[in-house]
Order: structure tokens, then C-alpha cells, then sequence
């Protein structure tokens, strides 16, 4: 943890992402997480980024994100 940054500057930051998500549309974060690769262009978590196990299951749950909610 960076020691310069207080605890309180931690919630700021946490309150200000969640008001940004809370406003993008499901396109847009679609967009985003797949920028960041936490999905690939399916929706499912990257195998080159995450444990075998961990795609495994989010395949077979069949829960990929969506680029539109249903």
C-alpha cells in the first residue's frame, strides 16, 4: 500500500468509480473491461489472465457479460 495516499482518499476514489459505472451504459463498460482484459471479446474471463479453473467455470456457467443487457 502507498503510504502517501490516506485511507480516506481510498474511499473518495472507490466512491467516484462507482458513480462512473453507475452512469456508463453496458456497452461502455463492456468496452472497458475488455480494454483492461478482464473479458475477452466473448465475455468470459481471458485465459491468458486468469487460472484455468477460474475460465473453466465462468464458461460453463455460460454468464458471459454482455455487450447489451437483455
Amino acid at each position: 500500500m502507498n503510504s502517501k495516499i490516506k485511507p480516506v482518499e481510498y474511499q473518495a476514489i472507490t466512491n467516484n468509480m462507482t458513480q462512473t459505472m453507475a452512469k456508463m451504459t453496458q456497452l461502455e463498460k463492456f468496452d472497458l473491461f475488455q480494454a483492461a482484459n478482464i473479458i475477452d471479446k466473448e465475455g468470459y474471463y481471458p485465459s491468458q489472465f486468469f487460472s484455468d479453473s477460474t475460465v473453466k467455470t465462468d464458461r460453463q456457467a455460460k454468464t458471459a457479460f454482455k455487450k447489451q443487457s437483455s
